[in-house]
């Protein structure tokens, strides 16, 4: 391809990214495939899966987020995402350097909360990486290099820049909107709120940052997706849904972009 390289950025968002998985869907028809993937937390899940197996991860994945919904249980524990990972993933023994497709994943470092990246040599192990990417902090943090590790949406739930500095000039950007459920009326003032606030100001931030830089960013985004709880698991089809037809938006444009020379 003569166009600029171009990255996929999977947002996090728990049973919302089923949403990745209809983006992954509307890539897959148009023959389209990301120089890179940057993830975080479920967006780190589904991006190992998917660079690890390609279009093939998607039948797993679904089957893997339908698990979960039988089981329900919603905040996985430490040892049930392992095995998911492992077994149902097919990501036993799998290498950020053996990925057909790069791939990074984002994690946040204790005590600074600071954004940590995995995936650039020497990487970690990748099943390491991603859950510590996808850590809740109800759980045991994951230890890497030394340095304890928690859930990666702390310090953005978008890691566009990631993208970015490993030079993709072109981002097409899944994100997957904040914690808490949006709210209208005085609902919108409860003091919990404040951490949708914060969250979603830093992914507009990140957002408005690459594309200051000269970055092009691309955004398959979905109200109907953000309208839901993050533990809506009764809602995998329509989060699919909504993210195919959010990428089936961007795709004509991202391919002009990725014609140009």
């Amino acid at each position: 391809m003569s166009g600029p390289r171009w990255a996929l950025v999977l947002g996090g968002g728990a049973a919302r990214g089923a949403a990745h998985l209809g983006v992954l869907a509307a890539l897959g028809e148009a023959g389209l495939t990301p120089d890179l993937v940057v993830g975080v937390s479920i967006g780190a899940i589904v991006g190992a899966a998917y660079c690890h197996a390609g279009p093939a991860a998607l039948p797993r994945l679904r089957a893997v987020a339908r698990a979960i919904a039988l089981e329900g249980r919603h905040l996985l524990a430490p040892a049930r995402r392992r095995a998911l990972l492992e077994e149902d993933l097919g990501l036993r023994g799998a290498t950020f350097e053996g990925l057909p497709i790069p791939l990074r994943v984002t994690a946040t470092a204790l005590p600074t909360l600071r954004r940590a990246v995995f995936g650039d040599p020497p990487a970690p192990p990748l099943l390491e990486a991603v859950l510590a990417s996808s850590a809740l902090p109800l759980h045991r943090p994951v230890h890497l290099t030394g340095i304890a590790h928690y859930d990666g949406g702390l310090a953005g739930n978008l890691p566009a820049l990631v993208a970015l500095r490993r030079g993709c000039r072109v981002l097409l950007c899944v994100p997957l909107g904040v914690v808490f459920r949006r709210e209208a009326g005085w609902r919108r003032l409860l003091p919990w709120k404040v951490v949708d606030a914060v969250g979603w100001a830093m992914m507009r931030r990140e957002v408005r940052s690459c594309r200051a830089a000269g970055g092009t960013v691309l955004e398959a985004y979905s109200h109907g997706v953000e309208a839901e709880s993050v533990f809506a698991f009764h809602c995998l089809d329509k989060f699919e849904e909504e993210g195919y037809k959010a990428a089936s938006l961007v795709v004509p444009s991202l391919q002009t972009l990725l014609a140009a020379p």
